[in-house]
């Protein structure tokens, strides 16, 4: 992937209702001489919107500081996460530059009966448009591409209806080569935690045979596998197309944007939360993946 293929998100549609407010705080960033305080609670939204600013920050050269805790920042300037339930959109104030980012409901894809379809634009999406907009040509914000659709991976839109937002930002993410798309028996590394109908033994043996297998025998074999999924009352429609489907996958990734949030996650169960936060964001910056679990 290429620093000019990949597609301005500020100038996409779910980013028309909060361009103006992110332009000026990317503008005001980048003319700040002391260090950008980087604030967030310790939780798996917090960690995954910090990681892409502070790797625009990296790749920048600008200095910051990283700070997991549930409080209001107060002297300097610094750039505030805001929880979910916090649904203000961005804010931002210009002297010293502070920016507060929270969930927003945009328009994201029009039907075709011109109709607006609304979703979740969060916080996640929006640090990395952030990201973006810093530092175009950032190795780590290249890198760290695939995660723009984590937070909406995660919010419970998709467990209701589809999302439109999810869609519009997945759209853009293959369209510019950022991600490939995949059936779940293609995917080398897998997490089935989230997917417990599916038997392992079934999955390896449809997996091994899929080269071989035309387009009918891939569908009804991946049908076949999925069948259970139908009789539960979770995951809904559109998260279980995703699961069987559409697994989202990065340049050279063995495994699939699901199974890294899955193994993101694992780091709350096994340690502090401040802990886990701090680790994710590491891993990400370094590698672009989740660390592997033991």
């Amino acid at each position: 992937m290429h620093a000019d293929t990949m597609k301005q998100l500020l100038e996409s549609e779910p980013f028309s209702s909060v361009a103006p407010c992110l332009n000026r705080a990317v503008s005001g960033f980048k003319g700040q001489d002391g260090p950008v305080m980087l604030l967030a609670a310790p939780s798996l939204i917090g960690a995954l919107s910090i990681a892409p600013i502070e790797a625009a920050l990296l790749d920048l050269g600008l200095p910051y500081r990283r700070r997991f805790k549930l409080e209001t920042p107060s002297n300097g300037s610094w750039i505030h996460i805001l929880g979910p339930s916090q649904d203000t959109g961005p804010e931002y104030i210009p002297e010293p530059p502070r920016l507060s980012l929270g969930l927003d409901l945009v328009d994201g894809l029009v039907s075709s009966n011109g109709d607006p379809r609304r979703g979740p634009l969060t916080t996640v999406a929006q640090a990395h448009a952030i990201a973006q907009s810093l530092a175009p040509n950032g190795t780590r914000v290249r890198r760290l591409r695939p995660w723009l659709i984590s937070g909406n991976w995660l919010h419970s839109a998709l467990d209701t209806t589809y999302d439109p937002v999810f869609t519009a930002l997945r759209d853009i993410l293959v369209d510019e080569g950022s991600v490939r798309i995949a059936t779940m028996p293609e995917v080398t590394s897998i997490e089935l935690s989230n997917t417990p109908w599916i038997e392992e033994l079934a999955l390896e043996a449809i997996s091994s045979k899929w080269l071989d297998l035309d387009m009918e025998g891939r569908a009804r074999a991946l049908s076949h596998l999925m069948r259970p999924a139908l009789s539960r009352s979770t995951p809904s429609t559109a998260r279980m197309e995703e699961l069987g489907w559409h697994r989202v996958m990065g340049p050279n990734w063995d495994s699939d944007l699901a199974s890294e949030i899955l193994r993101a996650a694992k780091l709350w169960k096994q340690d502090a939360a401040i802990v886990a936060a701090h680790s994710l964001v590491d891993s990400l910056l370094l590698t672009g993946r989740s660390p592997v679990s033991d």
